[in-house]
């Protein structure tokens, strides 16, 4: 390793360092909160982790804020905005988990089950039952889509793909994204009901869902506002009660294939960060 690239590793690291170190301090704030005053995230309850979910998008902006400045900042809101020249692609990718939903209801139909209620697709876990559907889906876009987004792809995977390949940075990225969901299994019932041997699938789908959304990361030119819909439209899709125990089982096998895929890719050296 030359000083260069030694000098360059070191900086990543701080950076790194203090892009995780925020996020911690402020979603693990949250969620400890909760702990101690007994609230949980479950059906009927005002309880809400979702502000704990933008920690990773606060550490990005702190960290750039301190590395890179107002350019940075200024480049970082850029791909927050981006949608890629290759439009139709990217709302295919985006709006697939909500097709895989809609074609599960349909069966359910055609096997003689109700449609299911049109409040059923916008009761999301943490959000208040008041809420109207279309400030439930800004809510969930704002604090879980971009609050992670702009974190774990827009900054972590970034800053770790251009010294790496992006095999070894969605590795990396996984690891650090799931540390920081260890708190949520005590204040979440869907999440404390995994304790046990579920926990190894759900870190395994954690996982296999890094590799997808590094894939579209790298395939729509680093594009956050990307990653931030899909991962958005995933968590409607498999979060709620629209498509019951189908849609969540079925959506998330899909995705670990298409995880599995996109891992092959990046194995094989064929992606890389675009510049």
């Amino acid at each position: 390793m030359t000083v260069r690239s030694a000098g360059k590793a070191a900086t990543i690291v701080r950076r790194l360092a203090t892009f995780y170190g925020v996020t911690l301090a402020f979603s693990w704030s949250w969620w400890s909160w909760m702990f101690v005053m007994g609230q949980m995230v479950e059906p009927g309850s005002a309880a809400s982790h979702l502000p704990g979910l933008a920690g990773p998008m606060v550490g990005a902006l702190v960290s750039t804020a301190l590395f890179d400045g107002r350019a940075g900042l200024s480049e970082l809101a850029q791909r927050c905005l981006r949608f890629p020249p290759r439009r139709l692609l990217a709302i295919s990718f985006v709006l697939l988990p909500l097709l895989l939903l809609a074609a599960v209801i349909l069966i359910s139909r055609a096997q003689g089950l109700d449609w299911p209620p049109a409040n059923a697709f916008f009761e999301y876990p943490g959000v208040p039952s008041s809420t109207g559907w279309f400030a439930s889906i800004i809510l969930v876009l704002v604090l879980n889509g971009f609050g992670e987004e702009v974190g774990w792809r827009g900054y972590a995977f970034d800053q770790l793909v251009g010294n790496h390949s992006a095999l070894t940075s969605t590795l990396w990225v996984s690891l650090l994204w799931l540390v920081w969901h260890l708190p949520l299994f005590f204040v979440h019932r869907n999440m404390g009901e995994m304790i046990g041997p579920a926990l190894l699938g759900w870190g395994i789908g954690l996982l296999l869902g890094a590799f997808v959304l590094s894939w579209l990361y790298l395939t729509f030119q680093r594009s956050i506002l990307v990653c931030a819909l899909w991962h958005t439209a995933y968590n409607f899709a498999v979060a709620t009660p629209a498509g019951g125990h189908l849609a969540p089982a079925l959506i998330s096998t899909v995705v670990m294939f298409a995880g599995l895929w996109a891992a092959g890719t990046m194995r094989a050296g064929t992606m890389s960060r675009p510049h």
